[in-house]
């Protein structure tokens, strides 16, 4: 017979709305800032926040220790990569709604209310995301794109989408030419932050962890998509997105892993013949060697 400690623990399990998951590595000072803005912009509901720390040597882990003890924290050995450690935390997760967050992200008010409240309102829709912004409050477009195809993929990675800002053919895949205060459906959600139902999570897991970083949240929209879902870019939640914190400490790793991800993408969702292929994996393969060098000069 279970105690009333016991019972009280249940009874707010089974109720609980929301988890939200952080993967972290290496970014202690900006973890800290995330954690501190959502528990103050995050309330009215119950939730959890869920930190996988993959192997931090930045005194990350006794951080989220010491000053958020509330935080369910779960430390790898090793690096596992974005998408693996997100699935950690998901596998724990007892919220009706699951949310991924970066950890280089400060949440503005109310945003994870207002997309709570977005997905209770509209039982058709079964993902959200919202406005990422830059430091500089100037908007992301990665939050709020249509899925990636070689065509579009094409425009906007040998620079014409840059070219002709303001077509909407040449900017389909980050949909530059679209008003960024309108909320509607979309294909696509940044991975830095999107929230969606448990069935969607139970239908069609977690993040495919072939891909190591990039890519990951592509791929899950698509599978989402694949099941006739309904995703939406809410405008008016709103959190700033630092980008590519972890990222930057390993740029050239990062890159590699980039356009790996690109190439995994495309073999695992489109089916073209063997002279396709070869162009796509060809344009893929130059592009990186083409940022590689880039990079090479930025040093």
């Amino acid at each position: 017979m279970k105690d009333g400690s016991e019972k009280l623990s249940l009874k707010i399990l089974n109720k609980m709305k929301l988890s939200i998951i952080l993967v972290n590595w290496n970014t202690r000072d900006l973890t800290r800032d995330a954690l501190v803005s959502i528990y103050k912009e995050t309330n009215g509901f119950d939730f959890e926040v869920i930190v996988v720390d993959n192997n931090s040597a930045d005194g990350s882990v006794e951080m989220i220790t010491k000053d958020f003890p509330q935080v369910a924290l779960i430390e790898n050995k090793d690096n596992l990569g974005f998408g693996k450690a997100n699935n950690q935390g998901l596998k724990i997760a007892h919220g009706d709604y699951l949310m991924f967050l970066n950890t280089d992200i400060v949440v503005l008010e109310g945003a994870i209310n207002k997309l709570v409240s977005y997905l209770g309102e509209h039982p058709d829709v079964m993902m959200v995301g919202p406005r990422l912004l830059n430091k500089d409050l100037t908007f992301q477009h990665a939050c709020r794109r249509m899925l990636p195809n070689p065509v579009n993929s094409f425009f906007h990675l040998f620079g014409l989408a840059k070219i002709f800002k303001n077509s909407k053919l040449f900017n389909e895949y980050k949909q530059v030419a679209v008003d960024p205060d309108i909320t509607g459906p979309v294909q696509a959600l940044s991975g830095a932050a999107m929230m969606f139902r448990r069935q969607v999570y139970t239908e069609i897991g977690g993040f495919d962890e072939a891909f190591f970083m990039y890519g990951e949240d592509l791929d899950f929209c698509k599978r989402a998509l694949d099941k006739g879902w309904k995703t939406v870019y809410v405008s008016e939640a709103k959190i700033i997105h630092f980008g590519g914190q972890s990222s930057g400490q390993r740029k050239v790793k990062s890159i590699i892993n980039f356009y790996e991800a690109m190439w995994l993408y495309y073999q695992k969702h489109f089916k073209y013949n063997f002279f396709v292929n070869l162009a796509v994996w060809l344009g893929i393969k130059f592009r990186m060697i083409l940022a590689l060098i880039t990079n090479i000069f930025k040093l």
